[in-house]
């Protein structure tokens, strides 16, 4: 049998609380965002955003499957447009979007 002393027992509870509460995401969870387009790389099928409320920066990769029109909103996106959605983070870290759509 394992022993946990009590300080030990509440350091993992108080991690785990930061964890729930500071929203630390695990791969395939869906993230909603929004947020200000600061690059468009459609040879490369992403686009570089900027969330500015949380000064976070980010990139999704837009695929087929992205909502509503997968690939093709690269055309229609340009730097300093608004946009919202969804996106899911890989394994590997990687963010997919899963929908994106321009406000």
């Amino acid at each position: 049998m394992v022993r946990i002393s009590r300080s030990s027992f509440s350091a993992i509870i108080i991690l785990g609380c930061f964890f729930l509460l500071t929203g630390v995401t695990s791969a395939g969870d869906a993230v909603s965002f929004s947020g200000v387009v600061k690059k468009v790389s459609p040879g490369k099928n992403k686009v570089g955003i900027k969330d500015p409320d949380a000064k976070k920066r980010f990139t999704v990769i837009v695929n087929d499957k992205t909502q509503p029109d997968g690939v093709k909103i690269l055309g229609n996106l340009k730097k300093k447009d608004k946009v919202e959605g969804k996106y899911t983070v890989t394994d590997k870290g990687l963010y997919i979007a899963l929908e994106l759509v321009k406000k």
